[in-house]
């Protein structure tokens, strides 16, 4: 039925291929579809299919439908899944979502329960689901206006000015059933459909894909117009190892390229220097939105990617249940510091410092209840050092290191008001508020809600918060609100927010990002470089497409002669058999398509292998095979080590007064032992220690414990009153910390100027950093006997400030060092395990 017309230089043919009037062209790529509008066409006369197809059904083919379908398919499953069996249906939604759509598109007809098939549980259960959605308006609109399609309307779609009567379609190596059958339907209303390919009689390996798709596309091979007979040189070496009767070996093409990155990030370096440029320089792999995220080309522009909507990824990963909304402490911080939280004044994002301080004391929340409870905790964890604090006002005054030395509480980095933007107090009614709206706006498991309904709440609390957002994020909700959505649409958690997925994820194009396998046809003509990256065994050549699981093709071919007769029964059928060699020819589509970058590329091709991109994978036979025959052999990147060069302003070196060395009292000159910079930081940055660290923590807490065991009630009262301010660890844990910890002359006391404080402080200072034998001891041994040199440290200290920094000393000690993670020379654990 359909014209075949082939060509065996596609360059030569389309260099000399001219659009007429009357015809509409047709490519499986849209960089194909830019080829061809380059050479002469107009725009509104070469389409790729995809934005073909959705001209002609614009409401078919429109994202939200695809939510609506979504949303029949699991209402069928709640509805009519046994309960025991509704879970697993539910994990099969894609499944059934696919089947829906790609019986509707070569449909309409009924599944019938085939007892010689012998169908499985999902097939029979379908059978009854597309029955039901077979009477969906949306479905029956479909149908409708494909049965009403005509050369006038599809015109009138493609916005042409005249009668079209001919589609031409370029280059498709991968036609499925309803991609067949819109192909027979344009026909059947009157359109003359020719389809124009690469091909060669005198290679059928190489040329395998099109024979076994284009012989059952025309039903006759022996049909085909060749309309373009000179036969390339460049690509023979290649064509004549996949097919030895290629008649010519002449293959003088030398602008081949190979190269290996040892990591996906090499990649990204790579492209730095050799930047991806429209027409120029085109990269290409299978998987390449992965890549795209590596090398930094993905979209991080729309509204998912700002403050304001993580607050819907957050949502949509909180789970409602009898106990409470579940969620994560990360969730909880995002949503928090999202804009969506105010208080009076108080904005959450205010909060975000004092969040990331808390992550360790919030280890084990679950609620916001949890949540709230601990933030409580936290209350009187501040009022007890607040206690402390009064007790000694008198002797401290605002002096850091005397309320130190009087509360050992401040070692904890969450008791200091004044280190954030919001009180505790302030946190905890942001909470609430929050509380308040993932209750409003979070969907239950299964429950439902009318779309309107939804984006009316939604749009409430908006309108409470939206002063404080920009303009561009402001419009972005706006036009949310603005949609026209069907009075009776009603949807469960996972397809409102696939819906405003859909809304906020849009995607813009961009023309310096690494583009799908797809485009190669196109981009081999048009490009003057082209880069095809990604070469790797698991990638390349890719898998079959396989056919939706829940549907077989003797099922579909049985249901379809039970179903229609005459050529209705036959196109469908056919366009079956088309489908399914169209899906069984990956392979041969991915050698046919390195053989058309060999021949057809302009300057120059790249092929490219990424390591460590997937576990246990190597290198693809095909870029070996290339390799030995263009007599060529990879290249490994290597980033460029450039020398860091900028000007050092001079800086006069300025004398520095000692005098306030002299004040610090011999407690904190013990840091000194371990490292100066230390020192430095504790003494006279911080005034003293405190710490953010668990592990530090929990080592602060096991001796303050002792410390405050030695006075009053002892050690019951400090499980009393203590204990519960510290949730975070087990009751069990917090006594084992207590009772494994050895320190003594906790009744000894020391004096600074006028105040007294345990000797045993010195355990709080240090930690368990561990003394050496041949290391430092002079502080700690002054400070024992009471016998401290200040004067010998401040000249010892000296000799180890520079211009621009104190001096670190490195080493085991540093684990149980606050600032270990601002420390350039500090050693973690992986530091001393590889040395």
């Amino acid at each position: 039925m359909f014209k075949v017309k082939y060509y065996k230089h596609t360059k030569k043919f389309y260099e000399q291929f001219r659009i007429q009037n009357g015809e509409i062209h047709i490519t499986q790529s849209a960089a194909f579809a830019d080829y061809l509008s380059s050479i002469g066409g107009q725009a509104n006369r070469v389409w790729s299919y995809p934005p073909f197809i959705d001209a002609l059904f614009p409401h078919w083919h429109h994202p939200y439908t695809e939510v609506y379908i979504r949303s029949l398919v699991r209402d069928y499953v709640h509805r009519h899944a046994p309960k025991e069996k509704v879970t697993y249906f539910e994990k099969r939604l894609d499944d059934f979502y696919a089947s829906v759509r790609f019986l509707a598109e070569i449909g309409p007809f009924s599944l019938s329960p085939l007892p010689s098939l012998k169908l499985n549980e999902e097939q029979r259960f379908f059978i009854g689901m597309m029955e039901t959605l077979r009477s969906d308006n949306v479905l029956l609109e479909y149908w409708k206006a494909r049965a009403h399609l005509s050369r006038k309307s599809v015109a009138e779609a493609l916005g042409l000015e005249d009668d079209a009567h001919v589609i031409c379609v370029h280059h498709v190596d991968y036609i499925d059933a309803p991609k067949m059958l819109l192909f027979y339907l344009l026909a059947q209303v009157g359109f003359d459909v020719v389809f124009y390919i690469p091909f060669n009689p005198g290679a059928p390996n190489l040329y395998k894909t099109w024979r076994d798709i284009y012989r059952h596309v025309s039903n006759d091979e022996g049909n085909w117009e060749c309309v373009e007979e000179s036969q390339p040189l460049r690509g023979a070496k290649f064509a004549q190892y996949v097919d030895a009767s290629f008649s010519i070996s002449d293959d003088s093409f030398d602008g081949i390229n190979f190269l290996s990155f040892a990591h996906p990030t090499d990649l990204k370096n790579y492209l730095e220097r050799c930047p991806i440029e429209k027409e120029r320089h085109e990269v290409l792999a299978t998987y390449e939105e992965e890549l795209n995220v590596y090398v930094g080309h993905h979209r991080n522009s729309h509204f998912y990617a700002s403050r304001y909507g993580k607050f819907f990824l957050s949502l949509q990963r909180c789970k409602k249940t009898e106990a409470g909304v579940l969620l994560t402490y990360d969730d909880y911080v995002n949503m928090m510091t999202s804009g969506w939280v105010h208080y009076g004044a108080i904005d959450g994002s205010q909060a975000l410092t004092l969040l990331i301080d808390l992550r360790n004391y919030m280890e084990g929340v679950a609620t916001f209840a949890d949540i709230i409870d601990r933030l409580q905790s936290l209350i009187d964890l501040q009022e007890v050092s607040t206690a402390f604090d009064e007790v000694a006002k008198e002797q401290t005054g605002r002096h850091q290191l005397k309320q130190y030395l009087s509360n050992p509480f401040r070692s904890f980095s969450y008791v200091h008001r004044s280190r954030y933007d919001i009180t505790i107090k302030q946190l905890m009614e942001c909470t609430k508020d929050l509380a308040r709206k993932v209750q409003r706006l979070l969907l239950g498991e299964r429950e439902k809600r009318n779309v309107r309904v939804y984006l009316h709440e939604l749009k409430q609390v908006y309108d409470s918060v939206k002063t404080q957002w920009d303009a561009k994020s402001q419009m972005e909700m706006e036009k949310l609100f603005s949609l026209s959505i069907p009075e009776h649409w009603e949807f469960a958690k996972e397809e409102m927010y696939l819906f405003l997925s859909l809304h906020f994820g849009a995607k813009e194009h961009k023309h310096d990002k690494i583009l799908n396998f797809d485009q190669l046809a196109g981009k081999a003509l048009s490009a003057k470089h082209v880069h095809l990256t990604g070469m790797s065994f698991q990638l390349f050549p890719w898998k079959t497409p396989e056919l939706p699981n829940v549907l077989t093709y003797t099922w579909m071919k049985e249901c379809i002669r039970r179903s229609f007769i005459g050529w209705n029964q036959t196109m469908r059928i056919n366009a079956l058999l088309v489908d399914y060699y169209s899906r069984h020819a990956a392979n041969s589509t991915a050698v046919y398509a390195l053989y058309h970058l060999l021949a057809f590329g302009n300057e120059t091709v790249t092929f490219s292998y990424i390591q460590n991109w997937r576990e246990y994978d190597g290198p693809s036979i095909y870029f070996t095979i290339l390799q030995e025959l263009y007599g060529m052999k990879e290249t490994t990147f290597v980033e460029e080590e450039n020398e860091l060069l900028w000007e050092v302003p001079t800086i006069e070196e300025q004398s520095f007064s000692v005098e306030a060395l002299r004040h610090i009292p011999d407690l904190l000159w013990i840091d000194s032992d371990f490292c100066k910079r230390k020192f430095f930081l504790n003494a006279l940055i911080e005034h003293h220690p405190v710490y953010e660290n668990d592990f530090h923590q929990q080592q602060a807490f096991s001796i303050i414990g002792r410390l405050l065991s030695e006075q009053g009630d002892g050690e019951a009262l400090f499980r009393e009153t203590i204990f519960p301010l510290f949730p975070q660890w087990t009751n069990a844990f917090k006594q084992n910390l207590l009772d494994t910890l050895g320190i003594s002359g906790l009744r000894v006391y020391k004096q600074y100027e006028n105040i007294y404080y345990p000797k045993a402080m010195k355990y709080l200072q240090r930690l368990k950093s561990k003394y050496l034998v041949t290391k430092n001891w002079k502080a700690r041994h002054q400070y024992d006997n009471d016998t401290f040199k200040v004067d010998e440290h401040i000249r010892e200290l000296m000799n180890h400030f520079g211009v621009h920094e104190v001096e670190a000393e490195s080493g085991i000690h540093c684990r149980m060092c606050p600032f270990l993670h601002v420390c350039k020379d500090g050693e973690y654990v992986i530091d001393a395990a590889n040395n």
